[in-house]
């Protein structure tokens, strides 16, 4: 059971919601994701509960705080994210399950408003997106060494440089959005002909940033280790 799950049982005594209930909530869920994926996660509650034709009792009742509403829509989106990944590293074709792992992140990014405020941004946080964007991490490092090992990316590419093509491809979208939202799909294709490995490459000559540089250009802070 997720962290949402488990509250929203509690709020209900523990028992499980009634259909009506249910449905309000699945409602208020959808909308609230496509409120945030269009204007950014600054809308106010009221602005979610019109969204879904609720009224904001309603809303209200399911999630208290703004903060309660954005953990439950991005706990689901990091459950897909996970999968993603997880068919990534099981891709028969290294490159390829890489590739699809970029193109489907980015699509999220890209279209998701809220989706690149939160993950490339923080600019919210609570438990499950710090474990979502901390987690990133080690996912990229084993795509990244995998992709290397068959030989089709280019050795010089590190784990960190992933976020910041992410955060690259996710504001080409935002720049254009409202005219060419898909313009990334163009800028994407420029940077994969880059990433992979040719005979011919020229070496890059301009390190890549460090994991912890880019964990705190994204405002994660890593834990402190426990006493020994």
């Amino acid at each position: 059971m997720t962290e949402s799950s488990r509250a929203e049982s509690a709020a209900e005594g523990g028992r499980p919601l009634r259909r009506d209930a249910a449905l309000n909530r699945e409602r208020v869920l959808r909308a609230a994701r496509e409120v945030f994926g269009e204007r950014g996660l600054n809308v106010t509650l009221d602005d979610v509960a019109r969204h879904a034709g609720v009224g904001v009792g309603t809303l209200y009742r399911r999630f208290p705080t703004k903060e309660a509403l954005i953990r439950a829509v991005f706990e689901q989106d990091a459950e897909g994210r996970m999968e993603s990944a997880q068919r990534a590293l099981t891709h028969p074709d290294p490159w390829q399950g890489l590739v699809d792992f970029l193109m489907e992140m980015s699509a999220d990014l890209a279209e998701n408003r809220g989706l690149h405020e939160a993950v490339m941004l923080g600019s919210h946080s609570s438990g499950p997106i710090e474990t979502t964007r901390a987690g990133m991490i080690p996912f990229l490092e084993a795509l990244v060494r995998r992709a290397q090992e068959s030989g089709q990316l280019r050795p010089e590419v590190t784990a960190s440089d992933i976020p910041v093509i992410q955060h690259m491809l996710s504001s080409a979208a935002q720049f254009t959005r409202g005219t060419r939202p898909e313009i990334w799909r163009r800028y994407i294709e420029v940077l994969l002909n880059g990433l992979r490995e040719r005979p011919d490459n020229p070496p890059l000559t301009t390190p890549s940033l460090s994991n912890e540089n880019v964990e705190q250009l994204m405002g994660l802070v890593r834990p402190e280790p426990g006493p020994e």
